[in-house]
């Protein structure tokens, strides 16, 4: 059996291994589950595959690189609970998830670069893209600290948005330093990033959307300042080669940072999308609803306001104000209702003003919802 072949076999039997133990209910098992499979097939992958890759002159620097970088962010991220708080760690250190956590973390992350580095000396494109799905599931398994089984729609955007995007732009730049600088200056920089909630007892209050938003950003960073560093000449050789692949790239990550946002809730603009039939004529189904952020802006009758009522998120027009004991009080209505809302709102219930629409673009997200409520 030829080296290729083994690579297919070894890369497709881990891949279906993963993607059972991703849909296990248990986030504890999963985690264990897969640090042994992703042992196993760098183990195997190690004896069974040729390893060709030849370590770049400057591994040592990007080694240190990453090493400064995974520092700097934990700084900046446990200076940030200076200003937003903190709260006490319950996955911090102890006996009870010495093995679970911290041991099937670490393996994880050294088996995933291991197995990254033998796959990516074989020069194949298939091997390569097998090799990474294994790694991307790796890193959701780890990187996740609920159950991973979906069980409702905003479930399954928060870990879309949350968990994988960050795990697939990260694992691209992975991919990359594996390629040219060999495994230990990702596996130190992942590894740093991924144990210290496991020895430190307190963590920021920042919330896991902006982490992602963060997460989303700094490969593109890194990618962005190594290969300024070290790979100015081979850029520019490979430039010719696709002219479509620059324009992907970015249009990816746009996505995927406009996803986060989004979800998140913690910018200026925000999207819904229009569920009801309830604003129809000024808000259809399927309709996204584009909104600022509410923050003590003057609000008259007439303007459409996204605001949370009974733990529910509304998008309706305000049908009347009033003033009372010094506080506002705001009525709303559906434009395609016969009646008022019950009862009224205060400016603490208002989320956003709603100013502009992108119709239609909100199906496909509809048609998701609608697989969830089945």
């Amino acid at each position: 059996m030829t080296d290729r072949k083994r690579l297919y076999l070894i890369s497709a039997f881990t891949l279906a291994a993963l993607l059972i133990i991703f849909f296990l209910p248990f986030d504890t098992v999963g985690r264990v589950l897969a640090a042994f499979a992703l042992a196993a097939a760098a183990a195997v992958a190690f004896v069974f595959l040729k390893k060709r890759s030849i370590p770049s002159i400057n591994s040592r620097m990007v080694l240190l690189i990453m090493t400064m970088v995974a520092l700097a962010f934990l700084m900046l991220y446990y200076l940030s609970g200076l200003e937003l708080g903190f709260y006490r760690n319950p996955y911090a250190f102890n006996g009870q998830i010495f093995f679970t956590r911290v041991v099937a973390t670490a393996v994880v992350i050294v088996a995933s670069e291991v197995f990254r580095w033998v796959v990516r000396a074989q020069e194949s494109k298939r091997g390569d893209v097998l090799c990474y799905l294994c790694c991307v599931l790796g890193e959701m398994l780890i990187c996740s600290t609920a159950d991973v089984a979906v069980s409702s729609f905003n479930h399954f955007m928060d870990l879309v948005a949350v968990t994988m995007f960050p795990a697939l732009l990260a694992n691209l730049l992975y991919h990359y330093l594996v390629k040219r600088y060999g495994p230990y200056p990702s596996m130190v920089y992942r590894l740093i990033l991924a144990l210290h909630m496991y020895v430190i007892s307190v963590q920021p209050k920042l919330s896991d959307s902006l982490m992602a938003f963060v997460q989303l950003l700094i490969p593109l960073a890194i990618y962005l300042f190594i290969d300024a560093l070290y790979e100015r000449k081979r850029r520019y050789a490979l430039a010719k080669k696709s002219k479509l692949s620059v324009p992907i790239t970015v249009l990816a990550i746009a996505v995927m940072l406009v996803t986060v946002m989004t979800v998140s809730n913690h910018f200026r603009f925000g999207i819904y999308v229009i569920a009801t039939p309830s604003m129809t004529g000024e808000l259809n189904q399927g309709d996204a609803a584009i909104y600022e952020r509410y923050d003590d802006q003057v609000i008259v009758e007439g303007q459409v306001i996204v605001f949370e009522k009974n733990d529910v998120v509304v998008i309706h027009r305000v049908a009347d104000i009033e003033i009372i004991n010094g506080k506002t009080r705001y009525y709303t209505k559906g434009d395609a209702n016969d009646n008022m809302d019950a009862g009224f709102i205060y400016d603490s219930n208002i989320i956003g003003l709603v100013n502009w629409k992108i119709p239609y673009i909100g199906y496909p997200t509809l048609w998701m919802r609608s697989l969830f409520a089945r």
